[in-house]
Protein backbone atom coordinates (compact mmCIF):
# COMPACT_ATOMS: atom_id res chain seq x y z
CA UNK A 1 0.00 0.00 0.00
CA UNK A 2 1.11 3.62 0.26
CA UNK A 3 4.72 3.72 1.42
CA UNK A 4 4.43 -0.03 2.01
CA UNK A 5 2.52 0.45 5.30
CA UNK A 6 -1.21 -0.35 5.02
CA UNK A 7 -1.85 0.83 8.57
CA UNK A 8 0.00 4.13 8.27
CA UNK A 9 -0.56 5.54 4.79
CA UNK A 10 0.71 8.93 3.83
CA UNK A 11 -1.93 11.54 3.11
CA UNK A 12 -1.92 13.08 -0.35
CA UNK A 13 -3.97 16.26 -0.61
CA UNK A 14 -5.27 16.86 -4.14
CA UNK A 15 -6.09 20.15 -5.74
CA UNK A 16 -9.75 21.10 -5.44
CA UNK A 17 -12.51 20.32 -3.03
CA UNK A 18 -15.10 17.59 -2.88
CA UNK A 19 -18.60 18.83 -3.76
CA UNK A 20 -19.78 16.68 -0.85
CA UNK A 21 -17.67 18.30 1.87
CA UNK A 22 -20.27 21.02 2.60
CA UNK A 23 -22.93 18.32 3.09
CA UNK A 24 -20.77 15.71 4.82
CA UNK A 25 -22.99 15.59 7.93
CA UNK A 26 -26.14 14.97 5.88
CA UNK A 27 -24.30 12.42 3.73
CA UNK A 28 -23.22 10.51 6.82
CA UNK A 29 -26.68 10.66 8.37
CA UNK A 30 -28.79 10.03 5.28
CA UNK A 31 -27.03 7.67 2.90
CA UNK A 32 -28.00 4.00 3.24
CA UNK A 33 -25.66 1.08 3.72
CA UNK A 34 -25.55 -1.73 1.17
CA UNK A 35 -27.35 -5.10 1.30
CA UNK A 36 -25.47 -8.13 2.59
CA UNK A 37 -26.29 -9.93 -0.65
CA UNK A 38 -24.08 -7.47 -2.53
CA UNK A 39 -20.99 -8.47 -0.59
CA UNK A 40 -21.89 -12.13 -0.93
CA UNK A 41 -22.03 -11.58 -4.70
CA UNK A 42 -18.60 -9.92 -4.65
CA UNK A 43 -17.15 -12.85 -2.75
CA UNK A 44 -18.73 -15.33 -5.16
CA UNK A 45 -17.45 -13.52 -8.25
CA UNK A 46 -14.07 -12.32 -6.95
CA UNK A 47 -12.70 -13.90 -3.74
CA UNK A 48 -13.41 -14.09 -0.01
CA UNK A 49 -13.14 -10.68 1.58
CA UNK A 50 -11.49 -11.92 4.76
CA UNK A 51 -7.83 -10.96 4.58
CA UNK A 52 -8.19 -9.23 1.21
CA UNK A 53 -6.48 -5.88 0.63
CA UNK A 54 -9.33 -3.65 -0.52
CA UNK A 55 -9.39 -0.03 -1.65
CA UNK A 56 -12.70 1.78 -1.26
CA UNK A 57 -12.20 4.60 -3.77
CA UNK A 58 -14.51 7.57 -3.43
CA UNK A 59 -15.22 6.23 0.02
CA UNK A 60 -16.97 9.34 1.28
CA UNK A 61 -17.85 8.85 4.94
CA UNK A 62 -16.84 5.19 4.83
CA UNK A 63 -20.22 3.49 4.49
CA UNK A 64 -19.00 0.68 2.23
CA UNK A 65 -15.55 0.71 3.85
CA UNK A 66 -17.01 -0.31 7.20
CA UNK A 67 -19.14 -3.03 5.66
CA UNK A 68 -16.15 -4.45 3.81
CA UNK A 69 -14.11 -4.34 7.01
CA UNK A 70 -16.86 -6.15 8.91
CA UNK A 71 -16.36 -9.05 6.52
CA UNK A 72 -12.67 -9.19 7.37
CA UNK A 73 -11.22 -7.14 4.52
CA UNK A 74 -8.12 -5.00 5.10
CA UNK A 75 -9.71 -1.81 3.86
CA UNK A 76 -8.31 1.59 2.99
CA UNK A 77 -10.68 4.51 2.44
CA UNK A 78 -9.69 6.89 -0.36
CA UNK A 79 -11.50 10.16 -1.02
CA UNK A 80 -10.49 13.70 -1.94
CA UNK A 81 -12.99 15.20 0.49
CA UNK A 82 -11.29 16.24 3.73
CA UNK A 83 -14.55 16.62 5.66
CA UNK A 84 -15.99 13.42 4.22
CA UNK A 85 -12.96 11.45 5.37
CA UNK A 86 -13.16 13.24 8.71
CA UNK A 87 -16.56 11.61 9.21
CA UNK A 88 -15.11 8.23 8.28
CA UNK A 89 -12.29 8.66 10.79
CA UNK A 90 -14.71 9.79 13.51
CA UNK A 91 -16.70 6.57 13.12
CA UNK A 92 -13.63 4.33 12.75
CA UNK A 93 -10.55 5.98 14.30
CA UNK A 94 -8.23 3.13 13.30
CA UNK A 95 -9.36 3.10 9.66
CA UNK A 96 -6.53 3.85 7.21
CA UNK A 97 -7.61 6.86 5.14
CA UNK A 98 -6.00 8.56 2.17
CA UNK A 99 -7.07 11.98 0.98
CA UNK A 100 -6.33 11.45 -2.69
CA UNK A 101 -7.78 11.42 -6.19
CA UNK A 102 -8.94 8.11 -7.64
CA UNK A 103 -7.42 9.14 -10.97
CA UNK A 104 -3.95 9.09 -9.37
CA UNK A 105 -3.88 6.53 -6.55
CA UNK A 106 -0.91 6.82 -4.13
CA UNK A 107 -0.75 3.02 -3.92
CA UNK A 108 2.04 0.61 -4.81
CA UNK A 109 1.56 -1.22 -8.12
CA UNK A 110 0.24 -4.76 -7.94
CA UNK A 111 -0.49 -4.58 -4.20
CA UNK A 112 -4.29 -4.73 -4.12
CA UNK A 113 -6.79 -7.60 -4.27
CA UNK A 114 -9.94 -5.58 -4.89
CA UNK A 115 -10.80 -1.99 -5.78
CA UNK A 116 -14.34 -0.90 -4.93
CA UNK A 117 -16.21 2.16 -6.17
CA UNK A 118 -19.44 2.45 -4.19
CA UNK A 119 -21.63 5.12 -5.82
CA UNK A 120 -18.46 6.77 -7.10
CA UNK A 121 -17.14 5.40 -10.41
CA UNK A 122 -18.97 8.04 -12.45
CA UNK A 123 -17.05 10.81 -10.66
CA UNK A 124 -13.71 9.78 -12.17
CA UNK A 125 -12.14 10.12 -15.58
CA UNK A 126 -12.95 6.69 -17.00
CA UNK A 127 -9.69 6.26 -18.90
CA UNK A 128 -7.36 7.51 -16.17
CA UNK A 129 -9.13 5.70 -13.35
CA UNK A 130 -9.23 2.44 -15.33
CA UNK A 131 -5.49 2.62 -15.93
CA UNK A 132 -4.89 3.32 -12.24
CA UNK A 133 -7.10 0.43 -11.16
CA UNK A 134 -5.22 -1.88 -13.52
CA UNK A 135 -1.91 -0.65 -12.11
CA UNK A 136 -2.65 -1.16 -8.41
CA UNK A 137 -4.36 -4.56 -8.81
CA UNK A 138 -2.27 -7.68 -9.02
CA UNK A 139 -3.09 -10.09 -11.87
CA UNK A 140 -6.31 -11.83 -10.86
CA UNK A 141 -7.40 -8.92 -8.68
CA UNK A 142 -10.83 -7.42 -9.27
CA UNK A 143 -12.51 -4.07 -9.89
CA UNK A 144 -16.07 -3.66 -8.62
CA UNK A 145 -18.37 -0.67 -8.98
CA UNK A 146 -21.91 -0.43 -7.73
CA UNK A 147 -24.83 1.93 -7.29
CA UNK A 148 -27.95 1.70 -5.14
CA UNK A 149 -31.10 3.43 -6.36
CA UNK A 150 -34.68 3.61 -5.22
CA UNK A 151 -36.72 1.50 -7.65
CA UNK A 152 -40.28 2.46 -6.83
CA UNK A 153 -41.41 3.26 -10.37
CA UNK A 154 -45.17 3.08 -10.66
CA UNK A 155 -45.79 4.21 -7.09
CA UNK A 156 -47.59 7.55 -7.15
CA UNK A 157 -45.32 9.27 -4.65
CA UNK A 158 -42.15 8.19 -6.46
CA UNK A 159 -43.36 9.14 -9.92
CA UNK A 160 -44.30 12.56 -8.54
CA UNK A 161 -40.91 12.81 -6.82
CA UNK A 162 -39.16 12.11 -10.13
CA UNK A 163 -41.18 14.83 -11.86
CA UNK A 164 -40.37 17.33 -9.11
CA UNK A 165 -36.66 16.49 -9.29
CA UNK A 166 -36.45 16.78 -13.06
CA UNK A 167 -38.21 20.15 -12.99
CA UNK A 168 -35.96 21.62 -10.29
CA UNK A 169 -32.53 20.06 -10.93
CA UNK A 170 -30.80 20.55 -14.29
CA UNK A 171 -28.41 17.73 -13.35
CA UNK A 172 -31.09 15.16 -12.60
CA UNK A 173 -32.64 12.67 -15.01
CA UNK A 174 -34.70 9.69 -13.93
CA UNK A 175 -32.83 7.52 -16.44
CA UNK A 176 -29.49 8.16 -14.74
CA UNK A 177 -29.84 4.61 -13.40
CA UNK A 178 -29.56 3.08 -16.87
CA UNK A 179 -25.91 3.24 -18.11
CA UNK A 180 -24.00 -0.01 -18.57
CA UNK A 181 -20.75 0.76 -16.77
CA UNK A 182 -19.10 -2.51 -17.79
CA UNK A 183 -18.40 -0.93 -21.18
CA UNK A 184 -16.99 2.29 -19.75
CA UNK A 185 -13.25 2.58 -19.29
CA UNK A 186 -12.46 -0.78 -17.73
CA UNK A 187 -13.36 -2.86 -20.78
CA UNK A 188 -11.54 -0.47 -23.12
CA UNK A 189 -8.17 -1.02 -21.42
CA UNK A 190 -7.91 -4.60 -22.67
CA UNK A 191 -6.42 -5.44 -19.26
CA UNK A 192 -9.55 -7.02 -17.79
CA UNK A 193 -11.60 -10.08 -18.56
CA UNK A 194 -15.32 -9.98 -19.38
CA UNK A 195 -17.39 -8.03 -16.90
CA UNK A 196 -19.96 -9.61 -14.61
CA UNK A 197 -23.16 -7.72 -13.81
CA UNK A 198 -25.21 -8.44 -10.69
CA UNK A 199 -28.51 -6.87 -9.63
CA UNK A 200 -29.51 -7.13 -5.97
CA UNK A 201 -33.11 -6.16 -5.14
CA UNK A 202 -33.75 -5.16 -1.54
CA UNK A 203 -36.06 -3.11 0.64
CA UNK A 204 -35.06 0.01 2.52
CA UNK A 205 -36.91 0.94 5.69
CA UNK A 206 -36.25 4.57 6.47
CA UNK A 207 -37.92 7.53 8.14
CA UNK A 208 -38.72 10.68 6.23
CA UNK A 209 -36.17 12.78 8.15
CA UNK A 210 -33.37 10.45 7.05
CA UNK A 211 -34.65 10.49 3.47
CA UNK A 212 -34.54 14.28 3.51
CA UNK A 213 -30.99 14.24 4.89
CA UNK A 214 -30.02 12.08 1.93
CA UNK A 215 -31.71 14.52 -0.44
CA UNK A 216 -29.68 17.40 1.05
CA UNK A 217 -26.50 15.37 0.50
CA UNK A 218 -26.99 14.93 -3.25
CA UNK A 219 -24.59 17.01 -5.31
CA UNK A 220 -27.19 18.20 -7.81
CA UNK A 221 -29.36 19.49 -4.96
CA UNK A 222 -26.52 20.92 -2.86
CA UNK A 223 -25.28 22.97 -5.82
CA UNK A 224 -28.62 24.67 -6.48
CA UNK A 225 -29.09 28.32 -5.57
CA UNK A 226 -30.14 28.48 -1.89
CA UNK A 227 -33.70 29.68 -2.55
CA UNK A 228 -34.26 27.05 -5.24
CA UNK A 229 -32.76 24.34 -3.05
CA UNK A 230 -34.89 25.27 -0.05
CA UNK A 231 -38.04 25.38 -2.15
CA UNK A 232 -37.27 21.95 -3.63
CA UNK A 233 -36.57 20.37 -0.24
CA UNK A 234 -39.75 21.87 1.15
CA UNK A 235 -41.71 20.41 -1.77
CA UNK A 236 -40.15 16.97 -1.24
CA UNK A 237 -40.94 17.19 2.48
CA UNK A 238 -44.57 18.01 1.70
CA UNK A 239 -44.76 15.11 -0.74
CA UNK A 240 -43.40 12.65 1.82
CA UNK A 241 -45.70 14.02 4.50
CA UNK A 242 -48.72 13.42 2.27
CA UNK A 243 -47.83 9.85 1.33
CA UNK A 244 -46.07 8.77 4.54
CA UNK A 245 -47.96 10.52 7.36
CA UNK A 246 -46.46 8.18 9.96
CA UNK A 247 -42.94 9.17 8.77
CA UNK A 248 -41.97 5.52 8.14
CA UNK A 249 -41.10 4.63 4.54
CA UNK A 250 -40.67 1.21 2.95
CA UNK A 251 -38.97 1.68 -0.42
CA UNK A 252 -37.89 -0.95 -2.96
CA UNK A 253 -34.27 -0.56 -4.07
CA UNK A 254 -31.88 -2.15 -6.49
CA UNK A 255 -28.12 -2.26 -6.17
CA UNK A 256 -26.41 -2.88 -9.50
CA UNK A 257 -22.83 -4.04 -9.45
CA UNK A 258 -20.28 -4.51 -12.22
CA UNK A 259 -17.14 -6.57 -11.60
CA UNK A 260 -14.16 -7.42 -13.80
CA UNK A 261 -10.97 -9.37 -13.14
CA UNK A 262 -7.48 -8.08 -13.96
CA UNK A 263 -5.75 -10.28 -16.53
Amino acid sequence: MADGHPGRPRVVTPVGRSPFDPVAADYDAGRPSYPDALFAAIEEAARPLRGAVVLDVGAGTGIATRQLGARGARTVAIDFGELMLGRARARSPSLPCLQADGNALPIRSGSVDLTCFAQSWHWFDQHEASQEVARVLHPGGCWAAWWSHAWADGQVWFDTYQEVMEAACPGYRRHHRDPDWSEEGIASTGLFGPGVRTVVPWTRRVDTATWLAEERSKSYIAQLAPLVRDRLLRRIGELLGTHFPGTSMVVPYRTRMWLARRR
